[in-house]
């Protein structure tokens, strides 16, 4: 008697992460922080950077979430602003279509309901 095998290797309600050879992580934590920084601050504000990125699943992959956050010069940190997703194999950004508005919209809120 033989027995053939499937060529599914998964389970129900498990995914391949990576195959043999596949990089999981290309970028570091501390290049999705660079890329982030350098993003907003050319686009939305010099007074906003990247935070401690965290790594997740989301979208179908492998991303650095990278929070950002506020600051003043004479307050230091105000607060988060947002998030943004750098794609942890290839680093590239992924930026919502409404990511500036947004952004703007909870520095705004930061800046009304806090103190000077």
């Amino acid at each position: 008697m033989s027995v053939a095998l499937s060529e599914q290797q998964t389970l129900e309600g498990e995914f391949i992460l990576a195959r043999p050879g596949e990089p999981i992580v290309n970028i570091t934590a501390f290049t999705a922080r660079q890329k982030v920084s350098g993003y907003v601050g050319d686009q939305i504000s010099h007074l906003m950077g990247g935070d401690e990125p965290t790594l997740i699943w989301a979208r179908n992959r492998v991303v650095w979430r990278v929070p950002l956050i506020l600051t003043f010069p004479s307050r230091g940190v105000v607060g988060t602003v947002g998030f943004l997703d750098v794609d942890a194999r290839t680093g590239q950004l992924m930026i919502p279509t409404d990511f500036s508005k947004q952004v703007e919209i909870h520095a705004q809120a930061l800046t009304t309901d806090s103190p000077s």
